[in-house]
């Protein structure tokens, strides 16, 4: 299993994250502020619940004897 967390820039270069399980994205955190309306378990923040399902995954891939590989990256931005 390899996790990667990708840590960029939006919303006024305010942070970002991303987290990609083997190359997927699973969950992905940024500012709320234009639409703090939103910050709530029933819209943006309902990443939340697949919280469980992807540490069962990780354990999962544990006992398997599956290695645990994290990688860390800044997000590149091209120049327009």
């Amino acid at each position: 299993m390899i996790v990667k967390m990708v840590r960029g820039t939006y919303y006024d270069n305010r942070a970002t994250v991303g987290i990609y399980v083997d190359g997927e994205l699973q969950v992905s955190v940024y500012p709320l502020n234009e639409c703090p309306e939103d910050a709530f378990l029933e819209r943006d923040l309902g990443f939340t619940y697949d919280i469980p399902t992807l540490m069962r995954a990780a354990y999962e891939a544990g006992k398997n004897g599956e290695d645990f590989v994290f990688e860390e990256e800044e997000e590149v931005k091209e120049d327009d």
